[in-house]
């Protein structure tokens, strides 16, 4: 049965909260897990000894599931021509705001593909839920993971994605739709993209692939969350709802923006990015 991972995880509302790394907490995760939905942590911006710390005060929170959601991008290859043409382009920009460019690029996040330290401190660990972004990882670490028995998600932007995930023997599907607040977990950045929003992409996941399929993108309130399940999703995933929270990592200035007047324009709009990270 679909639904069968979210009798599993013992939910009670078919909710996920967006990792949205930086943002979400522990304690926002632990407080929407009590609840009965899905709380997530986002741990692609940190280390495996930030993730531990992360993970560990998550259980000392909640007794109820949660999820670790990891970036499983492709390695980055330098290029410094093409790298300093984007320094070059992008001055005017520091200069507007009275910040010093970089001398050069970096790579700040590192990829679950390449962290054998992250995969033994889950190992070890085995949080409820994982949860892979920008791509999947080895067979042979979801098969690791499953055999700790964690439940394992993955985010698909498209068909092809979503038959991938499928193949892997991942859990469920997240359908990430056009309109996510956050960077989409496209493969392969270099491939065409559908842009698919997510009513056309939950839909089309439901009919064509066997996986559960969790709804995101847009959903803002429990009406999104109604509409996601009458298109067959099992649940919904909301982020920008969530950011507000006092349990966030959120600035004051962030809080305004989606609180003050004409929020909800702004919310839907401008704080959206809805776009691949790379």
């Amino acid at each position: 049965m679909p639904t069968s991972v979210i009798d599993r995880l013992g939910l009670s509302v078919p909710l996920v909260q967006a990792p949205m790394a930086g943002v979400s907490t522990p304690a926002l995760a632990a407080a929407v897990s009590n609840e009965g939905g899905l709380g997530s942590i986002g741990v692609g911006a940190t280390d495996a000894i930030g993730a531990r710390g992360m993970i560990e005060e998550t259980r000392a929170r909640t007794g109820r599931a949660f999820n670790v959601n990891l970036f499983v991008h492709g390695t980055a290859n330098a290029d410094p021509v093409g790298e300093a043409a984007w320094l070059d382009w992008l001055a005017p920009v520091f200069a507007e705001f009275d910040a010093k460019p970089p001398v050069a690029l970096r790579t700040i996040y590192k990829s679950f593909a390449d962290d054998a330290d992250m995969l033994t401190m889950l190992l070890e660990l085995a949080p409820p839920v994982i949860s892979f972004h920008f791509g999947l990882p080895s067979i042979e670490v979801i098969t690791a993971l499953r055999e700790r028995g964690v439940v394992m998600m993955a985010t698909a932007t498209s068909l092809h994605e979503a038959r991938a995930i499928e193949a892997a023997g991942i859990d469920a599907i997240v359908a990430q739709g056009i309109e996510a607040g956050g960077h989409r977990g496209v493969f392969d950045p270099a491939a065409p993209d559908d842009a698919l929003g997510t009513v056309a992409l939950t839909r089309l996941l439901v009919l064509k692939t066997r996986l559960p399929v969790i709804a995101a993108g847009g959903i803002m309130d429990g009406a999104g969350i109604a509409s996601a399940l009458n298109l067959g999703a099992v649940a919904a995933q909301l982020g920008t709802a969530f950011i507000a929270c006092p349990e966030s990592a959120a600035d004051d200035a962030y809080r305004a923006a989606l609180t003050g007047p004409g929020a909800y324009h702004t919310t839907l709009t401008s704080l959206i990015s809805g776009r691949s990270a790379r």
